[in-house]
């Protein structure tokens, strides 16, 4: 099974995503919860672990915020679910994990999806099928970030498009094609991904299949709703716009309660998928100038004194 890594705050009593995939038979092995040094119920957390199975990993705080990039009305505390992800890289390069999927840790379940209708809630084995094709696919085509989306992506109907340029929550790494861990802002998913096709390199999400179940974190209990509060939400709906403003707009979402928050414009971002030629273009290493991406600028002009 593949290896899930799950950034965890103030959730030690209902650790939902820990609960789905043991319920549905995923070993417990595979699952690695990652909390700060500075969290106030780290011996809750090692107690759940001692009691499920799973791998409990307490990064240090400290350095995390030195890889950490805030952009817009940081939380007093500094403290974000980025910060857990900028230090998983490390955790699976000394695990020897090459492939994992990152996930919130508040998923109730996934379901499948077809020709824009949702039929039935997904089963252990339509989820590993997915995810092993997933791993299948950024293996050949040499990808190192890839996803799967959730219901809330799909808002204004039916999706025609094998792949889309949005990802939400179900993230899949190949640490193979990535040089060093992520940097991040409060908006992880987003920034990250629009940073990457910006870079001009592939990535994507499955747009049918194997969707998440929404959960609306923002009135959850725990997780990263006492950042949301104090920053409004203007966190999730501004930063994204304010990285990259030719490509993501704010905007009051009709559909999705008239809240603010960011819109991908899509044709202002690349690469697109080639069409009509033998040539592979998605394999992106195939030349030695080529290099594996991040959402950091490659200094070449470095004085060295």
């Amino acid at each position: 099974m593949i290896d899930i890594f799950i950034p965890s705050y103030h959730r030690a009593d209902n650790l939902k995503t820990v609960n789905y995939f043991k319920k549905i038979g995923w070993d417990a092995k595979n699952i690695h919860v990652f909390i700060d040094s500075e969290a106030d119920d780290r011996d809750e957390y090692q107690h759940m672990a001692d009691k499920v199975g799973f791998n409990l990993f307490v990064f240090e705080m400290d350095e995390a915020r030195k890889r950490y990039d805030y952009v817009h009305r940081a939380s007093i505390s500094r403290r974000s679910a980025g910060q857990a992800r900028n230090m998983f890289y490390d955790y699976a390069k000394e695990k020897g994990i090459e492939f994992y999927m990152v996930q919130d840790d508040d998923t109730n379940g996934y379901e499948i999806k077809k020709y824009g209708k949702y039929f039935r809630i997904a089963t252990l084995q339509d989820i590993i099928t997915t995810f092993d094709n997933v791993k299948e696919l950024m293996y050949k085509r040499r990808i190192g970030l890839f996803g799967i989306s959730q219901t809330g992506d799909f808002i204004g109907g039916e999706n025609k498009k094998l792949f889309r340029k949005k990802v939400m929550n179900t993230t899949f790494v190949l640490t193979k094609y990535i040089y060093r861990g992520e940097r991040g802002v409060q908006d992880n998913d987003t920034s990250q991904f629009v940073g990457v096709m910006n870079e001009g390199l592939f990535t994507g999400s499955y747009g049918d299949g194997l969707i998440l179940k929404q959960t609306p974190s923002a009135k959850a209990k725990g997780g990263l709703t006492d950042l949301y509060n104090e920053c409004k939400l203007l966190n999730k709906s501004l930063v994204a716009p304010i990285q990259f403003p030719s490509a993501i707009h704010a905007e009051r979402q009709k559909k999705n309660g008239a809240r603010l928050h960011h819109h991908i414009k899509a044709k202002y971002i690349f690469p697109m998928i080639l069409k009509g030629t033998k040539r592979d273009n998605i394999a992106w290493d195939t030349y030695s100038e080529d290099y594996p991406f991040t959402n950091e600028p490659k200094r070449t002009n470095v004085i060295k004194l």
